[in-house]
C-alpha cells in the first residue's frame, strides 16, 4: 500500500506530484533492515537559541574539544512541552534573552556552558522542573547520544558533588578527576556509563560579562537557524489535526517534520525519509477503524452513500405484487 498510502496522505499536505508518484518499488527499498535502529521521533522543545555573533565568541573563547562546532547553539527549557506549558511560554517566544556564562565542564565525551538565562529585563528564564541547570553543548563526540549527553555529564558531576564548585559561592574555581561508573536517569538505555576524567572551571565575572551572550526564545519547531528568527505559528490543516488526533499522531508528527526538514534541505523525500513513512503507514493499517477514510476513494464513498440511502428509504409495494398476495 506503499503508493497508494502516499497518494492519499501528501496531497493534503500540498506535497509535490513527484513526491506523490513515487513507485512502491522504491518505497519498500528505503524499509530498514530487521537489525537497524528506528528512526527517532521528531522532539519539539523550548529553548533559547544563541545569535550567531555571540555563539562565534563563545566558540573563541572555548575552542572545540569534539566535533559539531557548526551546530547551532541552544540552551534547551523545556523538552516535548505540554499545550499548557506552550501557551505559558508563547508571551516570550521570539523574545531576545541573555545568557550569563557561569563555568564549563567538560569529559571524554562532550563540552558543556553552563548558563545563567534571563530576559532582557532580568527575569529568570529557567525551567524549575529542569532536572539539570540550563547549558548549551559546545561539542560533542558521543555520536548517537549527540547534545543530549551533557545531562548526564551535570547529572554525574551533581551526584558526585562537584557541580557546587560552578554553583555554589565557594573559593574552589575548578575541579579535574576521575567520575566513577553512572547509571543515568536520563539516558538510562545507555546506562552504565563507564568511569571518566572529567572537569569543571568557573569562569570569572570579568570574563562573564566580556562574554554576554544574546539569544532568541523559540519552539524548535519554529526555529529558522537560516535567517535566526522565530516564525510565526503556522494555521494546522485539518488533516493534520485528524491525524494528530488519532492513535498515529506521534508516527505522523515524525513523518511530518522530516517532510518539512527534506523541503527546506532538498533532499529526497523517499530516501530520506524512508523508515517514517513506512511506520506511518504501518500504523494507520493497525488502527483501520479511525483511519479507514484514508482508504476509501471515491467508488466506496460512493458505494456506501447509495447502500445507506437504500437502507432509509420506504419500501413501497407495487398495484401488482399486491394483487397477487390477496388471491
Amino acid at each position: 500500500m506503499s503508493t497508494q498510502f502516499l497518494r492519499r496522505v501528501l496531497p493534503s499536505l500540498a506535497a509535490s506530484s513527484a513526491v506523490v508518484a513515487v513507485s512502491s518499488a522504491r518505497m519498500e527499498a528505503a524499509e530498514p533492515e530487521a537489525n537497524a535502529q528506528p528512526a527517532s521521533p521528531a522532539v519539539d522543545f523550548v529553548g533559547v537559541f544563541v545569535d550567531q555573533e555571540s555563539a562565534t565568541r563563545l566558540r573563541q573563547q572555548f575552542p572545540a574539544k569534539f566535533g559539531g562546532a557548526d551546530e547551532p547553539l541552544v540552551v534547551v527549557l523545556r523538552f516535548q512541552p505540554t499545550v499548557d506549558e506552550q501557551e505559558a511560554f508563547a508571551p516570550i517566544l521570539g523574545r531576545a534573552a541573555k545568557l550569563q556564562v557561569k563555568g564549563v565542564a567538560q569529559d571524554d565525551h562532550a563540552q558543556t556552558v553552563l548558563v545563567a538565562v534571563t530576559t532582557e529585563t532580568g527575569e529568570s528564564l529557567e525551567y524549575e522542573g529542569a532536572a539539570e541547570p540550563a547549558h548549551l553543548t559546545l561539542s560533542t563526540s558521543a555520536g548517537g547520544l549527540s547534545a543530549g549527553y551533557s545531562s548526564v555529564l551535570l547529572e554525574r558531576l551533581r551526584a558526585s558533588d562537584k557541580l557546587r564548585y560552578l554553583l555554589d559561592e565557594t573559593e574552589t574555581t575548578q575541579w579535574t578527576g576521575e567520575l566513577p561508573a553512572f547509571d543515568s536517569k536520563h539516558l538510562p538505555l545507555f546506562s552504565p556509563f563507564p568511569a571518566v576524567e572529567a572537569s569543571i572551571a568557573k569562569v570569572d565575572a570579568k570574563q562573564s560579562e566580556e562574554l554576554a551572550l544574546q539569544g532568541t526564545v523559540c519552539l524548535s519547531s519554529r526555529f529558522d537557524a537560516t535567517t535566526g528568527e522565530c516564525l510565526a505559528p503556522k494555521a494546522e490543516c485539518g488533516f493534520c489535526k485528524f491525524m494528530k488526533a488519532g492513535p498515529c499522531g506521534r508516527e505522523f508528527s515524525a513523518w511530518e517534520a522530516c517532510l518539512d526538514r527534506c523541503k527546506k534541505s532538498g533532499d529526497d523525500f523517499i530516501d530520506t525519509c524512508g523508515p517514517q513513512t513506512l511506520a506511518l503507514r504501518d500504523c494507520v493499517d493497525a488502527n483501520p477503524e479511525y483511519y479507514h477514510v484514508l482508504n476509501d476513494g471515491p467508488e466506496e464513498e460512493e458505494k456506501e452513500e447509495t447502500e445507506a440511502k437504500v437502507e432509509t428509504e420506504p419500501k413501497v409495494e407495487t398495484a401488482e405484487k399486491k394483487e397477487a398476495e390477496d388471491k
